[in-house]
């Protein structure tokens, strides 16, 4: 546990916030920033805001100085950051300064174009769209989205149930698993671990700051990292050996190590005994499961397995296997949801639940909406059934939705600073679903893919140019946390909430949101028993009450406090109750491998494309080239360098091709973060391919998860 608690800064502010809370006092938390870092007296310090580079949220501090951005850094006390920035969080801010901004409301010209006109103007036209729709209406926001308690309480106050985020593409199958399994989101003890089996790292290659020198801590306590990805990027460059294990059979790489596990004995008894459930069920399953078997589904050798299962049975319960956000486990194959769900049994089977360098069950406070219920708040509720179904497990597919309101579900969708046109699955049906549309509204900083089809676009501050709604982050010591505002909104631009609160005022709802961002985040402290002026100091602040130590009894958020390991939830779901082994949708052979996909370390999506640093970074090393295996590539008579057609049910593309041995020989990778079409874009038009061109859209039933990996892809070497 000293890793979360050694942090200068964090710790002076979460014990003051712990201790304070203690006496009754005010527990806002100081600024780590104590001197200042320019003599210039036009050099400003403003405190500390958020990156919005990818979910993390990394705490940054910034200066200005003439009201432009003069320098930024990572926040020392930001549980994520620890004072540093990756490379993507430092290119990030040249996108508030872009030429590409869209700085007024725009409304289509009916010629392909758009002309300006006033915000009162657009507000009118998009309200009397809106009142006019009653309930049919849509509303699709980014994930990683500050500001989704303001866009939920639109859609309930104007009476529709049709708010959907694109968390389906990203981490629906890991949070659907930590959900139905401990009810709360677990973190990982890195630093502290004697040994780690890091699981399809790759699928999003951003490392926290933090946790480059928390894998280098690994390494000095003489640990041992393993890495289990079909490629080696990202996380898995920090590890001490890399499984190059078959795209899809995770699965079977977990059950192996589980099977001889369970006949050996070799598990923490008394700890499945306390803390969990249907045991006896769960052992009688895995026995069917041995290292043999799963080295011949995976394709690794049999020592590997027996490697990794000694390595984690001899340092448990200082050890895990770490399922990272982002990764491809999360929105990648048919199997993932069962994958997700062996990494967290194995961790609870080992008894590495809440032990140095084990799995800690964060204790976040549970606040809803009855923290609004007085004044100045007025209660808001949509009635009925939302336009798509939700699975079992997770929440309504935003792919569903989309294909719904096409067909006559929503007359109305407002695209909140999300690009369905450049980053869901299979474009050209989304622009197919985005036509049938009758009237839509984009809410975004830059004339995307999708707000080229819009009726309206509105301008959207960037992150330095606004605060946030409060929200927690789940950690060995969870936080609460706060974007604050840097500069100034360029042009017209305005902050989403305020969007939303202006939109609502000429729907004639102005009475639902009669108070301000202050009066949201003062209830949301309260409930979180900080006070607003620590974070508006700092941005994050230690919840009181909120740390779990080595040797805690597990905080368990299931109905029944114990972790299943034979799930009702499951069951009802459609699965098996207990671990079940499943091929992937998909079988590769040598004239079709599998595509698989991922966020390179500088991108997030398209959304980060468009900054001029990180679009030059991209183009100078070659970003958007597909990796293709030596021996794969051999096969279809490929160089490096080389382009490429790749071919699928959906489409085809042409792209440059990176030969490495990196990658599984079964797989062909092709990042998600280029083929941008939209000229306004002009850092990242016609810079690569989309991946989504060749990418079918697909669903998990039971969690909502995109499938983006279940793809055979046929290869031909353009010219020959």
């Amino acid at each position: 546990m000293d890793s979360m608690m050694t942090r200068r800064g964090f710790l002076a502010a979460g014990a003051s916030c712990a201790a304070l809370a203690a006496i009754g006092t005010s527990t806002g938390c100081s600024s780590s920033q104590t001197e200042p870092l320019s003599s210039d007296a036009s050099v400003t310090y403003t405190k500390a805001t958020l990156c919005a580079g990818c979910a993390n949220k990394c705490g940054i501090e910034a200066w200005v100085r003439g009201g432009k951005l003069w320098r930024f850094m990572g926040a020392e006390g930001h549980p994520h950051s620890g004072g540093y920035m990756c490379g993507r969080g430092q290119g990030l801010p040249s996108l508030t300064t872009s030429e590409d901004r869209v700085t007024e409301p725009m409304k289509a010209d009916g010629k392909g174009g758009f002309a300006k006109v006033s915000w009162d103007d657009a507000l009118a036209d998009i309200a009397s769209h809106i009142t006019g729709a009653g309930s049919k209406v849509a509303l699709f926001q980014d994930g990683r989205a500050t500001d989704a308690w303001y866009a939920k309480r639109f859609m309930a106050s104007v009476g529709s149930p049709n708010y959907y985020d694109d968390s389906a593409l990203t981490n629906a199958n890991i949070d659907a698993a930590y959900k139905a399994l401990l009810g709360t989101t677990p973190v990982f003890d890195t630093a502290n671990a004697e040994y780690i089996v890091l699981l399809d790292a790759s699928g999003d290659e951003t490392v926290r700051p933090v946790e480059v020198k928390e894998f280098q801590k690994v390494r000095e306590n003489g640990g041992h990292v393993m890495a289990v990805d079909p490629r080696n990027a990202g996380a898995d460059m920090l590890a001490d050996e890399w499984v190059a294990v078959r795209p899809g059979y995770e699965l079977a790489f977990l059950l192996g190590i589980m099977g001889d596990i369970v006949k050996k004995g070799d598990f923490d008894a008394s700890f499945v005994e306390q803390y969990g459930e249907g045991f006896e069920e769960f052992h009688a399953a895995m026995l069917q499961y041995s290292p043999e078997w799963a080295a011949e589904k995976c394709g690794v050798s049999l020592d590997t397995i027996y490697s990794a299962e000694r390595g984690l049975v001899k340092a448990a319960p200082h050890c895990h296997v770490d399922v990272r956000p982002g990764a491809l486990l999360g929105c990648g194959y048919a199997t993932s949801l069962e994958t997700v769900r062996c990494a967290v049994l194995l961790n609870a089977m080992l008894g590495a639940v809440n032990q140095t360098g084990g799995m800690f069950l964060a204790k976040v406070p549970a606040v809803d909406e009855s923290v609004f219920e007085s004044a100045p708040f007025t209660k808001v509720s949509a009635s009925g059934d939302g336009i798509a179904k939700a699975g079992e497990l997770g929440n309504a597919s935003c792919q569903d939705a989309l294909g719904a309101a096409a067909k006559g579900a929503a007359d109305v969708a407002l695209f909140v600073e999300c690009d369905p046109a450049a980053d869901w699955a299979d474009s050209a049906k989304v622009e197919e679903n985005l036509s049938g549309i009758g009237f839509k509204v984009v809410i975004d900083s830059v004339l995307t893919e999708t707000a080229q089809k819009a009726d309206y676009v509105l301008p959207a501050a960037t992150y330095l140019e606004v605060e946030s709604v409060v929200a927690p982050v789940a950690a060995e010591w969870s936080v609460a946390e706060k974007r604050n505002q840097a500069v100034a909104p360029a042009g017209e631009a305005r902050a989403v909430y305020q969007i939303f609160t202006d939109l609502a005022k000429a729907c004639g709802k102005g009475d639902d949101f009669a108070f301000g961002l202050d009066d949201v985040n003062n209830a949301f402290c309260k409930a979180y028993g900080i006070t607003l002026d620590g974070l508006n100091d700092t941005a994050c602040c230690a919840i009181p009450g909120a740390s779990v130590l080595a040797g805690d009894a597990p905080a368990i958020g299931t109905d029944s406090g114990k972790i299943p390991f034979a799930s009702d939830a499951f069951e009802k779901a459609g699965l098996a109750r207990v671990p079940q082994y499943a091929d992937p949708t998909v079988a590769p052979n040598d004239h079709m491998p599998r595509l698989i996909t991922g966020a390179q370390s500088m991108q997030t999506r398209t959304y980060t494309a468009d900054a001029d640093k990180i679009a030059a970074l991209a183009k100078d090393s070659g970003a958007e080239r597909a990796w293709l295996n030596p021996q794969t590539a051999t096969n279809f008579g490929i160089a490096d360098g080389d382009e490429a057609e790749l071919s699928t049910s959906t489409g085809k593309i042409r792209v440059k091709v990176r030969v490495t041995s990196l990658i599984n020989p079964e797989a062909v990778y092709v990042p998600p973060h280029y083929g941008i079409e939209s000229k306004e874009m002009a850092q990242a038009a016609g810079y690569g391919a989309s991946v989504w061109d060749i990418v079918p859209r697909a669903s998990d039933a039971a969690t909502g998860a995109g499938m983006v990996c279940e793809v055979p892809v046929e290869i031909r070497k353009v010219g020959a």
